[in-house]
């Protein structure tokens, strides 16, 4: 019989590093099959818009970091500006000018992130940040009927890149980045609403909100509780507002607005939770 004193230990294998860069690389290759379908169907400037848009956000990032007195290193430029800028030209009408998309990408860069003290500490997600400022500032360039349409068969582009925003977000919920209590409150309230998706919704729209967008942990609730009800609350208040807006401003405002009821969601339901717990000893 072996001394189990004299048995040589197995060294631990190293745990492997989650790192901010490695996530948002995570969230980014989802986004690659609508790229591809937006780019096609849009053409080779949009595909250039977007690589200056990228470039853009890196350098202001850059910028902000140095003007902040924070050294500029790999680690301090996360690449959750790519995600910005990726998110905010699809979610953008693919006839949008290429200023206007740098313009709202410098917004959402500057205003959406940095002016709340970076990555981890804005309130409100920064690609509807952007979305919406250049919405108050050049209304007519985002819902004119030229701006909204898509090169190409319109209905096939709608459907196409719908499914490859659907695969990308059954992505992440499959790599379990996301979790699935948002993206099933928000469609199913708005389908309760609507019944089915109706010519007034914009389905890819719909889809990259709730899947990529209203997803996003920093700025939505972190209980299992609080995404259910942030979800319903942005499906109930989005529908409800496309009586008087489009769909497009109406879901953006609406998670918007939603961010800023966050914390509350936390502490309220938090809290409940602990009133609900049973005491030690009783």
């Amino acid at each position: 019989m072996t001394n189990a004193a004299n048995t040589p230990s197995l060294p631990s294998l190293p745990k492997r590093r989650v790192t901010t860069p490695g996530i948002m690389l995570t969230v980014l290759i989802p986004l690659l099959p609508a790229i591809a379908v937006r780019a096609w169907f849009a053409g080779h400037a949009w595909l250039l818009m977007l690589l200056a848009s990228c470039l853009v956000a890196i350098l202001l990032e850059t910028l902000v970091l140095r003007l902040r007195g924070r050294p500029v290193s790999l680690a301090r430029l996360d690449g959750s500006v790519l995600i910005t800028a990726v998110l905010l030209l699809l979610v953008l009408p693919a006839a949008t000018p290429w200023w206007l998309a740098v313009t709202g990408t410098g917004f959402a860069v500057i205003v959406g992130k940095h002016m709340f003290g970076g990555l981890g500490q804005n309130i409100f997600n920064p690609v509807l940040v952007g979305y919406l400022g250049l919405l108050a500032l050049f209304p007519m360039h985002l819902t004119s009927p030229a701006a909204m349409t898509l090169a190409g068969n319109q209905s096939l582009a709608t459907v196409s890149l719908s499914l490859a925003i659907m695969a990308g977000g059954l992505l992440l919920l499959g790599r379990r980045i996301i979790s699935w209590h948002i993206p099933l409150a928000v469609l199913l309230t708005t389908g309760l609403v609507f019944y089915v998706f109706t010519p007034a919704l914009n389905s890819y729209l719909a889809l990259l909100l709730v899947f990529f967008i209203a997803t996003e942990p920093v700025t939505s609730p972190g209980t299992r509780r609080g995404k259910l009800v942030y979800g319903a609350l942005i499906g109930l208040m989005s529908t409800a507002l496309t009586i008087w807006l489009p769909y497009s401003v109406a879901i953006a405002a609406t998670v918007l607005a939603a961010n800023a009821v966050t914390p509350t969601l936390d502490q309220l339901i938090r809290h409940d939770r602990k009133r609900h717990q049973p005491q030690e000893g009783v």
